[in-house]
Order: structure tokens, then C-alpha cells, then sequence
């Protein structure tokens, strides 16, 4: 069974595009949270709130954390940190 889809449309798109970048979702808290490629304590993580008080400042917040991220994988997909 997969995740809920977000109330708001902008929102549910930016968690979206974070599973397609490798993110996990957890439901959490008041709606969930999103963990990134690297499984382990130093991994990032981003609170995705059920209702935000604005929507598409909540949806750039995530994609920041998401572009921020020193984990992310590459282009195609592959390796999550460059040592």
C-alpha cells in the first residue's frame, strides 16, 4: 500500500519529486517526513506538514532541502556521497 497523496496539489508534487530523487516517506507527526538516500543518522530530513499555511512556500521549502542535500544521488541515479 503506498503513501496518502497531500492535500495540496503543490505540496504533493515536491513529495513526489523526492521519491523520484531516491527520498523515502514516512507517515509522521501531523502528515509525514521525507528521509533522504542516506540511510543512517547523518542522512537529511525534511517535515512535509498536512496543512501548511501556505502551500507552495511549503512545496519550495522541500524542494531547497531536497537540492541542499549532500547525499543526493547523481545524474543517472547512481552513487549518494562524494568522498
Amino acid at each position: 500500500m503506498g503513501r496518502s497523496r497531500h492535500p495540496h496539489k503543490d505540496v504533493e508534487a515536491a513529495v513526489a519529486e523526492a521519491e523520484a530523487r531516491g527520498w523515502v516517506f514516512r507517515p509522521l507527526g501531523h502528515w509525514g517526513r521525507l528521509f533522504c538516500p542516506q540511510a543512517d543518522r547523518d542522512g537529511c530530513q525534511v517535515g512535509v506538514n498536512g496543512t501548511p499555511k501556505d502551500p507552495e512556500a511549503h512545496a519550495r521549502q522541500i524542494r531547497r532541502a531536497l537540492d541542499r542535500c549532500p547525499h543526493r544521488a547523481g545524474p543517472q541515479g547512481e552513487g549518494t556521497i562524494d568522498e
